[in-house]
């Protein structure tokens, strides 16, 4: 099984729901996607949830699209 990871700062301008707090933001923060097959399970993490330091964690559920995937603190 092969699965695709892109991170890093969020390069884009669109509207995210964070992971960790579900606050809506525009810009900025990290971006965190797998992909497995067809499958899309987004992980946007606004800036102030980012910039806390924190290590968040949580368990993937490949099985569908997800563009907000919950995270928690570890």
């Amino acid at each position: 099984m092969k699965i695709r990871v892109k991170f890093g700062r969020n390069p884009y301008s669109n509207r995210f729901a964070c992971s960790h707090c579900r606050r809506e933001f525009e810009s900025g923060g990290f971006f965190l996607r797998f992909e497995h097959e067809e499958i899309i399970v987004d992980i946007p993490v606004c800036g102030d949830c980012f910039e806390t330091g924190e290590i968040y964690e949580a368990v993937l559920d490949l099985a569908a699209h997800h563009a907000s995937h919950p995270i928690s603190r570890a």
